[in-house]
């Protein structure tokens, strides 16, 4: 899974959002196995350093195939949204216009287009 720097932020968010939302993130199923294997994956989580080395092991290691697919896509359309122009935003603007992006299942660029036109 291919992590870049400026990628790190992005995929701490969309993990911790995940784990959020979903009580078997990074499993499908709801099992009792299932609720155990969470459970080590989110300790695991937990001791990552925010580096993308250790982001790009925990990704390899917990996340399955259509996990690793969706961050690459949330990535990759992060990126060129950012290629296009760059904006300030304070740090609690920041992660209030994450959340309700990730919520709407947006980027933050099409959120606000969306709220502003």
């Amino acid at each position: 899974m291919k992590i870049k720097k400026s990628d790190v932020a992005r995929t701490v968010h969309w993990v911790e959002s995940h784990f959020d939302k979903n009580d078997h993130f990074p499993f499908d199923s709801g099992s009792s196995k299932a609720a155990k294997r969470h459970l080590k994956a989110l300790k695991s989580w937990r001791q990552v350093a925010a580096n993308k080395e250790e982001l790009r092991e925990w990704c390899n290691t917990w996340l399955s195939e259509d996990y690793k697919l969706e961050l690459t896509h949330h990535l990759e359309k992060a990126r060129i949204l950012k290629a296009n122009k760059s904006l300030n935003l304070n740090n609690e603007a920041l992660e209030l216009l994450l959340t309700h992006a990730d919520e709407k299942d947006m980027t933050p660029s099409e959120l606000i287009i969306s709220l502003l036109s």
